[in-house]
C-alpha cells in the first residue's frame, strides 16, 4: 500500500510551498534554515529611461547553509488591513517586468550574509506615480534529502517605487472615531484615509492622553514600550486607489478616571486634531450606582405610602 501511495505523496511534497512572508525572518524548519532581508522594504525614486542601482542583505541565521535564487513578483493589498497580495497584476505592478539580477543565485552558510545588487530599467513612456513590486528570495534545500516532502522556503523585501513626474497625491480622511464613556474597554482611537491618487504616502497617527483634573500627560505620542516601540505613534502607508486603517490604544489605562484624549491624524498638506473628554469607569462601579438609584427610589415610594398611610382622615 505504501509502495502505491509514495508516488502521490512525493508529488504532494514538491507542491507543498511555504507561504511568501513579508516579515524580516522566515523559517522552513525551526533554527535550521533561516532567511532573514534587510531591509524588509524599500523606497526608490524611479525616473522614465534611466536605471536605478540597489541592494539589500540576505543572511543566514539557521543553523544549516542554502542555496537560494531571485525573482520577482507584483505586489498589492487586498483590503484595508493590508493583507499583501503577491499575484494581482496591474498598472501599479510594471516594476516587476523592469527588474533585473547580474546574479540570480547564491549559496550561503551559517551566519553568513551576501549583499544582493538588483538594477530597475525604467521605459521611457511609462505614467508617473506608483509602482510596486517584491523580490524573492526562495531556497528549495530540505533538511531530510530522504523525505518525500520537500519544503520551498520564500521571504520578501518589497519595494516602493515612484516613477517622477506629474505624480498626484490626493488623500481624504473617511473616519475617525474617538469614545465618550469606557466600560471595561481598553481606550483606542483610529482613523481611516483613502489615497485618491497614483502613488502612495505615509499617515502620521498620534495619539495623547491628558488628566481630566491635573492636566497631567498620563499617555503621549512618544510613550514607548520595553522594546523601544512607540506605542502613541504609527505611520502606516496608503496604497493608491486604497483605503488605510490605523488603531492605537493607550495599554495600561486605569479603569476608572476622566481624561482628555487627543488624536492627531496628519498626511500629505493636511492636519487634524480631534479632543475628546473620555470617562474611564469598571462595570462593576455601573452596577452599583444603578443598584443604590433603584434602592433610593424603592425607599422613597416606600415612605411616601408610609406617610400616606399615617395622615389623618378627614369626615
Amino acid at each position: 500500500m505504501l509502495k502505491k501511495l509514495a508516488p502521490f505523496l512525493l508529488f504532494l511534497g514538491c507542491l507543498l510551498v511555504a507561504n511568501l512572508q513579508t516579515s524580516p525572518v522566515s523559517a522552513l524548519e525551526a533554527g535550521d534554515v533561516v532567511i532573514q532581508l534587510e531591509p524588509a522594504e524599500q523606497d526608490i525614486a524611479l525616473n522614465p529611461g534611466e536605471t536605478f542601482s540597489g541592494i539589500f542583505k540576505v543572511q543566514n541565521v539557521g543553523r544549516l547553509g542554502f542555496d537560494f535564487t531571485l525573482s520577482t513578483r507584483p505586489f498589492q493589498v487586498l483590503n484595508d488591513e493590508y493583507e499583501p497580495d503577491f499575484s494581482t497584476e496591474n498598472n501599479y505592478t510594471l516594476l516587476k517586468n523592469w527588474i533585473s539580477f547580474p546574479e540570480e543565485s547564491y549559496h550561503l552558510e551559517p551566519g553568513a550574509e551576501v549583499e544582493v545588487s538588483y538594477l530597475v530599467d525604467v521605459p521611457l513612456d511609462v505614467p508617473a506615480g506608483g509602482q510596486y513590486a517584491a523580490i524573492v528570495v526562495e531556497t528549495r534545500d530540505t533538511i531530510d534529502e530522504s523525505s518525500f516532502f520537500h519544503t520551498i522556503g520564500q521571504v520578501a523585501t518589497i519595494l516602493y517605487g515612484e516613477v517622477a513626474g506629474e505624480s498626484r497625491h490626493v488623500g481624504e480622511l473617511t473616519d475617525h472615531h474617538l469614545p465618550k464613556i469606557l466600560f471595561g474597554q481598553p481606550l483606542s482611537a483610529s482613523m481611516t484615509v483613502k489615497n485618491s491618487g497614483n502613488t502612495d504616502f505615509r499617515v502620521t497617527h498620534q495619539l495623547s492622553v491628558y488628566d481630566f483634573f491635573t492636566g497631567n500627560e498620563a499617555f503621549s505620542a512618544e510613550t514607548v514600550d520595553a522594546d523601544g516601540k512607540k506605542l502613541g505613534t504609527a505611520t502606516p502607508r496608503v496604497m493608491p486607489g486604497n483605503e488605510r486603517s490605523n488603531i492605537l490604544t493607550w495599554t495600561g489605562a486605569p479603569k476608572l478616571g476622566v481624561f482628555k484624549v487627543v488624536q492627531t491624524v496628519s498626511f500629505l498638506d493636511q492636519n487634524y486634531t480631534f479632543e475628546q473628554i473620555v470617562v474611564l469607569c469598571p462595570i462593576w462601579l455601573v452596577g452599583g450606582v444603578v443598584f443604590l438609584i433603584i434602592l433610593m427610589i424603592v425607599w422613597l415610594i416606600l415612605r411616601a405610602r408610609s406617610r400616606k398611610r399615617g395622615r389623618p382622615q378627614a369626615f
